[in-house]
């Protein structure tokens, strides 16, 4: 079965390198918080508050983000293969044997990239170190320490998501009946919002505007964030999982519009929701978390405006530590989009047989980047004021954040041009393929 795993993912890696890169991302990122939080925690460490608080919560919402990002890269990865998988079963393979298979494909790629992630995590957490070292917010000459926590904390949250996620997806793969699933890899309509996922979406809602509403009561001081920020992480999530329910009226709207592209676009919104869901997902969560934290940064700053150096010592931090979790959020759009793109071959070739021209198909695809682009910068702008209008209205006594309206036209537009650079050069590269080739892809 091993083996079996291994000549698999070794000659199908294009579909595996989108959950290898996001697993390998996710755990530079928690390794290195995890360094910060080890040395905050390290004998002799005093008056060093800053590296148990700073952890503690931008980790606690990282562990979140990585978490749902791995879960649903994985899930993706999976269901590019889900006509292989119901061959298998069609032949010889039981549904236990396709699970078995699943998590040995993903553990195969799963633990040499966690094990990379490490070694850079390390380097980025030693970084900010430094970092808060020159600020002042700990001592000179506090060395990093690179502890068991440090090493386990990445590895061990990112392998735990990664087997879950398998077990999961494989699960699913090996309970669906053979000719079923064969039927499913072609084009049939999807399922717009299954039950689990609608109860997962609105206890994620239920839970983001809680916690929202709670930074209202919270004191005004450093531990406001660790409500608002895990409030917009959370809304973020559920509202990703509900925008299947969304997306057929979205589609609809798009019917009546003019244009060939855009009827198309709009006719597969409707008959594969779940699939543009992939796409609108992670534009969400980048959407929601990049304006929701930079704009509680600027209103950080404006607060601060005037006060000691520390002040804008610690902003510069802050930025970076935003940073970083933005860089991952970009990492999992690019990925996801990607082989989001590269799982639609087949529809492409049929399109194409059935008279559409290239420019009708790749017309269709941006149509449907600027739809799903626009349903996704209004659930990111709902979470990004969940995350930030009670964060300022205790910091300043305004709902309204601090910091000019550039950010977040700025994050929107970026985020427009990320779905554009990873689907339109996908298509493009797809699109030479001949029809018939792409068809029985």
């Amino acid at each position: 079965m091993i083996r079996f795993a291994l000549r698999t993912v070794r000659k199908r890696w294009t579909a595996y390198a989108a959950a290898g890169a996001v697993l390998f991302a996710g755990t530079t990122l928690l390794t290195a918080f995890a360094l910060l939080l080890e040395t905050g925690l390290s004998p002799g460490a005093d008056g060093t508050d800053t590296l148990v608080i700073l952890p503690s919560i931008l980790g606690g919402w990282t562990v979140l983000i990585v978490t749902f990002g791995v879960a649903s890269t994985i899930a993706l990865t999976v269901q590019q293969r889900e006509r292989e998988l119901a061959l298998l079963r069609a032949i010889v393979a039981s549904s236990g044997q396709v699970r078995t298979i699943v998590l040995a494909e993903v553990l195969t790629v799963a633990v040499p990239m966690i094990a990379l992630g490490i070694i850079p995590g390390i380097g980025l957490g030693t970084f900010v170190l430094s970092r808060l070292s020159t600020a002042g917010f700990v001592p000179d000459g506090l060395d990093a320490q690179v502890g068991a926590l440090t090493i386990a904390t990445g590895a061990v949250l990112s392998l735990a998501t990664a087997v879950l996620a398998a077990v999961v997806a494989g699960r699913r793969a090996g309970a669906v009946p053979p000719v079923r699933a064969i039927a499913a890899a072609t084009m049939t309509r999807g399922k717009a919002l299954g039950r689990v996922r609608r109860n997962a979406g609105l206890v994620c809602t239920v839970v983001g505007v809680a916690l929202g509403s709670t930074t209202f009561a919270m004191p005004n001081g450093p531990m406001l964030s660790s409500t608002a920020g895990p409030a917009g992480v959370a809304l973020a999530v559920g509202l990703a999982l509900l925008s299947p329910a969304m997306i057929p009226a979205l589609g609809r709207l798009a019917t009546r519009l003019p244009g060939a592209p855009l009827r198309l676009a709009g006719r597969t919104l409707v008959v594969q929701p779940g699939r543009a869901a992939v796409v609108v997902t992670p534009l969400v969560l980048l959407i929601g978390i990049a304006t929701g934290t930079l704009y509680q940064q600027s209103t950080e700053d404006s607060v601060n405006q005037g006060a000691a150096n520390d002040a804008a010592q610690l902003s510069s931090v802050n930025y970076l530590v935003v940073a970083m979790i933005v860089a991952f959020c970009t990492i999992l759009v690019l990925n996801t989009l990607i082989a989001a793109t590269r799982r639609r071959k087949p529809e492409f070739g049929l399109l194409r047989l059935t008279a559409a021209t290239r420019g009708q198909v790749l017309g269709m695809v941006l149509a449907e980047s600027v739809l799903t682009g626009a349903l996704a910068t209004v659930l990111g702008t709902i979470t990004a004021a969940v995350m930030v209008a009670p964060y300022s209205m205790v910091r300043t006594g305004s709902l309204l954040p601090s910091g000019p309206l550039a950010i977040y036209l700025g994050v929107v537009g970026g985020a427009f041009v990320l779905a554009f650079v990873a689907t339109l050069p996908t298509t493009v590269r797809t699109l030479w393929t001949p029809p018939v080739d792409a068809l029985a892809a």
